[in-house]
């Protein structure tokens, strides 16, 4: 994704940095930000770098969210549970609801985050 500057007649290329995802200019040997040697790639190596890294970033979430997914089965299973039965374990149908809401919520987020990187294409 490029999106061209012309000012009379200089024009340059804004790119995003595959190392860090912030604008740089194309000219630029280096990110100012993280420090990848943007001079020494070519146009597709870069585009290739960009899009591994968002597929690193995708399988990340899609980690996050199979996790999400054990808390909600674990907060389920720990509502429904009879913990009468246990001394001092009065408290645990509250928590396991709140783990159930949180894991929720979790996976939600998780969902959304992945749903927006796969449209940033």
């Amino acid at each position: 994704m490029l999106l061209y500057l012309s000012l009379g007649d200089l024009s340059m290329a804004i790119i995003s940095c595959p190392g860090c995802g912030k604008k740089v200019s194309d000219k630029a040997a280096v990110c100012g930000e993280c420090g990848f040697m943007l001079g020494a790639h070519d146009v597709e190596s870069l585009a290739r770098k960009a899009q591994n890294q968002r597929a690193i970033k995708v399988s990340k979430l899609v980690s996050q969210q199979m996790l999400a997914i054990l808390l909600f089965i674990a907060g389920i299973a720990g509502t429904f549970y009879d913990w009468a039965q246990l001394d001092g374990w009065q408290f645990m149908p509250q928590v396991s609801m709140v783990v159930t809401v949180f894991s929720f919520v979790w996976y939600l987020v998780a969902r959304a985050r992945i749903y927006i990187l796969k449209r940033q294409r």
